[in-house]
């Protein structure tokens, strides 16, 4: 099966805390302390995210540029499943969240936005030991460059990697579905779904990406 990742991306813990409980209603399985969330609320984002869903792994996308060891590591220890990392980053900062997934067992996530050759970086990625890949098309590209898409690289990737890949950037349902069928072994779901639709509508759009999901093959 695949997995579906509700990204909260609202400053506060409190709207967090309540559209997580919409996505739980609908079955999604993990959740992200978006950046927004971190920017707003700093740990205890996660701290609150961990105390209100002991049983969901908790994604903190922290976008890390500098300091992979010890974000990856406060993150962690305030509840943390996983770190994110940008490739762009560079190989210091993403040895630094390996070390600290193998000292604390914080995993890592690397986000290969603004990637030109996605194929070559997700491959030195996994060579570098990560746990997981992003293929992650950002705000402002989608914004302005509307004729592309996240899934763009998908396959390619998929084809080049053995380890997971989650797509993410202004997913539709109809996206979230055709990527699982590519290949993704996530999707993260934000814009245009949530935070925007915070309502009954906003949980049967993500029981139908969640029901895609868990129909996928067993990609882990």
């Amino acid at each position: 099966m695949g997995f579906v990742q509700i990204s909260l991306d609202c400053p506060t813990c409190e709207e967090a805390v309540r559209l997580a409980r919409l996505g739980v209603e609908a079955g999604v399985h993990w959740l992200e302390a978006g950046t927004g969330l971190l920017l707003g609320s700093g740990l205890e984002g996660i701290r609150v995210l961990r105390k209100e869903f002991p049983n969901h792994p908790i994604i903190a996308d922290t976008k890390t540029m500098d300091g992979g060891y010890p974000l990856s590591k406060w993150c962690g220890k305030a509840g943390a499943d996983y770190a994110v990392v940008m490739s762009k980053a560079g190989e210091h900062v993403i040895r630094g969240a390996i070390r600290c997934r193998e000292e604390f067992g914080t995993k890592v996530m690397v986000d290969t936005m603004y990637e030109t050759d996605q194929v070559s970086v997700c491959k030195w990625c996994e060579d570098l030991g990560v746990d997981y890949l992003v293929l992650h098309l950002g705000f402002e590209e989608r914004a302005v460059e509307n004729h592309r898409s996240p899934l763009d690289y998908l396959e390619m990737v998929h084809d080049a990697v053995k380890i997971p890949i989650q797509v993410v950037g202004g997913l539709s349902v109809d996206d979230s579905i055709r990527a699982f069928q590519m290949g993704a072994h996530s999707v993260a779901i934000g814009g245009p779904i949530v935070p925007g639709d915070a309502g009954p509508n906003m949980v049967e759009q993500l029981r139908r990406i969640v029901a895609a999901a868990e129909q996928a093959p067993n990609r882990q």
